[in-house]
């Protein structure tokens, strides 16, 4: 299998759904990059808090308990703006495509 080749998953889908609304795909406004920024680096600090590395399975499970926990307390995303939580999901989409993960 070729080393570009990534099965869809969830980092792939959630990459391609985000990507329709540009700061991803496109040169974000700097308060943007400093916000996406510090969410990428508490990811970061999550999944290597214990030892962990960041993978595409780590940083997989991670989303999915983001995910759940943003359920959990009942956030809906048909906001128009950049709460924190999409700040987040958009950080974990960007530490997706910086580690290669997704294209």
């Amino acid at each position: 299998m070729p080393r570009e080749f990534f099965a869809e998953g969830p980092l792939v889908r959630l990459s391609r759904e985000l990507d329709v609304f540009g700061p991803l795909s496109s040169d974000p406004e700097p308060w943007m990059i400093a916000e996406l920024d510090q969410h990428a680096a508490a990811v970061c600090e999550s999944i290597t808090r214990d030892g962990a590395e960041v993978t595409l399975q780590s940083l997989t499970r991670y989303l999915h308990g983001f995910i759940d926990g943003c359920r959990e307390r009942g956030w809906d995303s048909d906001s128009a703006g950049y709460d924190w939580e999409t700040l987040r999901l958009l950080a974990v989409c960007r530490l997706a495509k910086e580690h290669g993960f997704v294209r």
